[in-house]
């Protein structure tokens, strides 16, 4: 009877210790940029994507260009 009450709690506790260890990269994640056919060295590139796909996606809407992650 004790064991399966105590089951879950040992549960819970294990995936709270594993997210304090191992957390996830929300907090920094990762910026790409699109700079598009045509615009100039001076432009500005558009660096308001989290992803890679929804960079290429934008890119190949309005016509062509290139993606790139955004380092610093």
């Amino acid at each position: 009877m004790l064991r399966s009450k105590l089951a879950p709690v040992a549960v819970m506790m294990l995936l709270s210790v594993g997210f304090v260890l191992f957390p996830q990269d929300a907090a920094n994640a990762a910026k790409f940029c699109a700079q598009l056919r045509g615009s100039t060295a001076q432009g500005q590139p558009d660096c308001s994507f989290s992803t890679l796909g929804a960079c290429r996606a934008r890119v190949r809407h309005l016509g062509g260009g290139h993606c790139y992650k955004l380092t610093h």
